[in-house]
């Protein structure tokens, strides 16, 4: 399923997709203060349903701002209460910078390679 939110900074583009039981959310565009609440809204509602092992492929992300950051954070923090994760695969170019400066990098796993990442999600509390 893919979901296109516009936002101050142009457009945020989400693809939903499932795989070996982790919930994968590619991210493209930009991420701002107008586009992060639906996001927030896309991996809350995964974690409602119990599902807390979650892969966000942000290879197309080109910019993210500081609401961006607040709203992984409390994902992270309610998949983390469910004995999961969420993990960011291909955090490259500016998006890479706002994690590195703010922190953040110590907070989510982060991945080069796809097939790593997924695997890195067995032998969770969740299983």
């Amino acid at each position: 399923m893919k979901r296109e939110f516009i936002g101050i900074m142009g457009k945020l583009i989400c693809e939903l997709g499932e795989e070996d039981g982790v919930a994968i959310v590619t991210l493209g565009g930009q991420a701002d203060v107008y586009t992060s609440p639906e996001m927030s809204k896309i991996l809350e509602a995964y974690i409602a349903r119990g599902q807390g092992k979650i892969l966000l492929d942000l290879e197309e992300l080109e910019y993210l701002d500081s609401s961006t950051l607040a709203a992984l954070l409390r994902a992270q923090k309610k998949a983390k209460n469910l004995g999961g994760n969420v993990k960011l695969l291909k955090l490259e170019g500016e998006p890479r910078k706002v994690f590195e400066v703010s922190g953040f990098l110590t907070i989510f796993e982060t991945f080069s390679d796809r097939n790593e990442a997924l695997q890195s999600f067995s032998g969770s509390k969740e299983d």
